[in-house]
């Protein structure tokens, strides 16, 4: 492990952000691949069906996604407090806890597949070919799975460059097979599911070997360590506020899209182009937010309150001048991304009526990002699912009333109040941090 640490420089944020951000584009990557490769057979049904198949899929592991974030704090503050022992032991514990809810998921994969697809509008053969596809992909979920606690972990230790080239190792592989299975062999949704299968399984022994060579396993593996009670515990509290936090926000988006279809096909598919836009955005402003987590959970490890500031002054900085920048860029070029985006002439109409949003959106949510990213590092967890619950009640209600009266501009500018109200509550609970700093010392 990394003896030492510089100090809290725009240099290190940038060296944590800009590979992060880089490796958070390639991952719609995976899905665009898959698509365009599959949409060369000319069939819809399987341009479908791919669809149908990866939206479940991509559902399961992204309610996993609380081990990336949890094993990064906790992580980061052991680095802090230069417990060699204890960040190898947050690795296997991390790690253990992700195979063990990879095959879990696997287990009872089953009745999950058969009440999803009971309740899928989608016609027989589309729904066929998706059952293929997830009943191959979901042999990936322990290692997948599993794989976030590492990339979590290494993001912690600053080797976010090794993060990136997992990333792009995983989407060359992807690219490369789902070629020769697909157009060559005639495999279909079959061939893109084996693809991802092995590129998934690939990225984790690559990131296994990429921990090897951050830390020593032999001379760090204490198994009375692994295996402390009150570790667990801290864990799993760690990780059931986190998850209960990302469900919330994840309720908050999908009611977004059935209010937006309340108002008809056209302002649904608009609402679906712009939503691609907040996409790009929250790629802009989540690296920081990872420096943010890194660098405060550091100083909170040291128990240096000076660094704790400075790390989250510096990044938010960082972010409100990217948010800058892309609000800037969408103000200019957000009419011809739309047009990009789509031939239809009223669709296009649609989602231009509704770009003031977008170019906003960096403005009013970068903070937010940010205070995340503090709360993550600090692994104060149980003020971010406070903060979120009080956030996702006001966006409710916004929109609720607005929607009403504005119709899809109201629902909008609830979202947009939801990420303000996401960084005002933050605020609020952000001198708790200091304080529990100040008590350590």
């Amino acid at each position: 492990m990394d003896r030492g640490s510089p100090g809290i420089t725009n240099r290190r944020i940038g060296q944590i952000a800009i590979p992060m951000i880089l490796s958070n584009i390639t991952v719609p990557l995976l899905g665009f691949v898959d698509t365009a490769v599959i949409g060369q057979l000319g069939k819809a049904e399987l341009i479908a069906a791919l669809g149908l198949g990866s939206i479940l899929i991509s559902t399961l592991y992204w309610l996993c996604g609380f081990l990336r974030m949890g094993t990064t704090g906790l992580t980061a503050q052991a680095k802090g407090a230069e417990d060699s022992i204890e960040v190898f032991h947050i690795l296997i514990r991390g790690l253990g806890l992700g195979l063990l809810l990879g095959v879990l998921i696997l287990l009872i994969s089953f009745p999950i597949f058969q009440v999803f697809f009971i309740i899928s509008p989608a016609e027989a053969s589309v729904e066929e070919n998706a059952l293929h596809y997830v009943q191959i992909r979901i042999l990936s979920a322990p290692f997948a799975i599993a794989n976030i606690t590492i990339i979590g972990w290494l993001i912690a230790m600053e080797k976010t460059v090794r993060v990136l080239f997992i990333q792009l190792i995983i989407n060359v592989l992807n690219l490369a097979l789902n070629l020769f299975l697909v157009l060559a062999l005639d495999y279909g949704v079959e061939g893109i599911a084996y693809a991802t299968l092995t590129s998934e399984i690939c990225g984790f022994l690559l990131s296994l070997i990429m921990c090897r060579s951050v830390v020593n396993f032999k001379e760090n593996f204490v198994i009375r360590g692994i295996f402390k009670w009150d570790k667990w515990v801290n864990l799993f509290s760690l990780n059931a506020n986190i998850f209960l936090r990302s469900l919330l926000l994840e309720f908050v988006f999908v009611s977004f899209f059935f209010w937006g279809a309340s108002f008809g096909t056209v302002v649904l598919a608009a609402n679906q182009i712009l939503i691609q836009f907040l996409h790009i955005i929250a790629y802009g402003l989540d690296g920081f937010a990872f420096s943010a987590e890194v660098l405060v959970g550091i100083s909170y490890g040291r128990k240096n309150l000076a660094d704790l500031r400075a790390s989250a002054l510096l990044s938010t900085k960082w972010a409100g001048f990217s948010a800058l920048c892309l609000s800037t860029f969408f103000l200019f070029f957000g009419s011809f991304l739309v047009q990009f985006m789509t031939t239809s002439t009223e669709v296009v109409a649609t989602a231009q009526d509704y770009l003031l949003w977008i170019t906003l959106a960096p403005v009013l949510s970068f903070v937010a990002y940010i205070m995340d990213g503090i709360f993550f590092g600090s692994t104060h967890t149980a003020d971010l699912r406070k903060a979120m619950i009080i956030s996702a009640l006001f966006y409710f209600l916004t929109a609720i009333v607005l929607s009403e009266i504005y119709q899809n501009h109201g629902l909008w500018m609830s979202l947009s109040l939801f990420s303000l109200m996401r960084a005002l509550t933050l605020l609020y609970y952000y001198p708790n941090i200091e304080r529990s700093v100040s008590v350590i010392r």
